[in-house]
């Protein structure tokens, strides 16, 4: 009864002239963890694009301004220095750069793959349906960790071959402030990520397609001589957008993880090229001495994911005010 009273009310206000955008931002407003969340994510996102310009100091730059090596924070370098006296603060915003934008770009990439085999596999049913199922399950049983190490550790000493286009490189390059060669090797590591990245958001799209094709509309579209693909593009896929939001919204919290982890093992990001994993692998040796370095980065690694996860939260229920308790 509450349920159907909301969406009348919804209803109501919507024929008044009141946006489906503005009801969700309304529902999503009201959680307060969320909205905290997405301030966090701007700060963040802040400090790792615009903040490495504001800095007097490099990424790699070595004992800058008579700075020495594990110094304590001082009012030169704010968060101390690393062993090699470089700029602990610089290095963290420019380690943001590398992780937020390699997290956005394997994100997006598995999104794609997972929605396009999703709902070909959902809506053509069948033989396709079949092949495309079968290939997601024997992907999904693959050992994921293991595979990541050896294929990080492969592509690292050459013996992947997996290349990308150069001007690509020069653009990440460009972007993460290193020469294009290690640029490539973090791509190809975005490409392994996004290889193991994609089932979960097809197995969904597939599950959303399957109902929305026994709709009254579908059989519209296909009575008026709409081809499959604009039946698919234009109203299978945007109908299930809502989950797929969701669902990418907390894979750019498990691909920071996921990089974290595989950069703290030494498979990841390289030296001298700078990433939160990276960061808090360097301090292995140095906890006694300097604590707090192994504190910053994990901090960001924290706050970045658990804000990703508020922010999922809120829009699973703002899209769908149905599921809230």
């Amino acid at each position: 009864m509450a349920v159907a009273q909301v969406a009348s009310v919804e209803a109501l206000q919507t024929s008044q002239g009141t946006s489906q955008a503005t009801l969700v931002w309304r529902r999503f407003r009201k959680h307060k963890l969320a909205v905290v969340g997405v301030g966090l994510l701007l700060f963040l996102f802040l400090s790792a694009f615009v903040g490495p310009a504001l800095s007097p100091y490099t990424s790699d730059a070595q004992f800058v301004g008579g700075a020495q090596a594990n110094e304590l924070p001082n009012s030169k370098n704010l968060f101390g220095t690393d062993e090699l006296g470089r700029d602990v603060m610089t290095r963290l915003m420019w380690a943001g750069r590398v992780s937020l934008s390699l997290s956005v770009l394997v994100t997006c990439a598995s999104t794609i793959l997972g929605v396009a085999l999703g709902a070909i596999a959902g809506y053509f049913g069948g033989i396709v349906d079949t092949l495309i199922g079968r290939f997601i399950d024997f992907m999904l049983s693959l050992p994921t960790l293991p595979l990541l190490f050896i294929l990080s550790a492969m592509s690292l000493r050459g013996g992947l071959p997996l290349t990308t286009p150069e001007f690509i490189n020069r653009s990440f390059g460009y972007l993460w402030g290193t020469s294009a060669s290690r640029a490539e090797n973090v791509l190809i590591l975005a490409s392994i990520l996004i290889l193991f990245g994609w089932m979960t958001i097809a197995r969904l799209v597939r599950g959303q397609i399957l109902t929305l094709r026994t709709m009254d509309f579908t059989d519209a579209a296909r009575a008026l001589g709409v081809s499959n693909w604009k039946i698919i593009t234009r109203h299978m896929v945007p109908n299930a957008l809502a989950p797929i939001i969701v669902a990418c919204t907390f894979g750019f919290g498990d691909v920071i993880i996921t990089e974290a982890a595989l950069s703290f093992v030494g498979f990841g990001v390289q030296q001298p090229d700078p990433s939160w994993g990276n960061m808090l692998n360097g301090v292995r040796e140095y906890m006694l001495v300097q604590p707090w370095r192994a504190f910053i980065p994990g901090m960001a690694i924290f706050l970045t994911t658990l804000s990703f996860n508020f922010v999922g939260d809120a829009l699973r229920d703002a899209l769908d005010p149905r599921l809230k308790k």
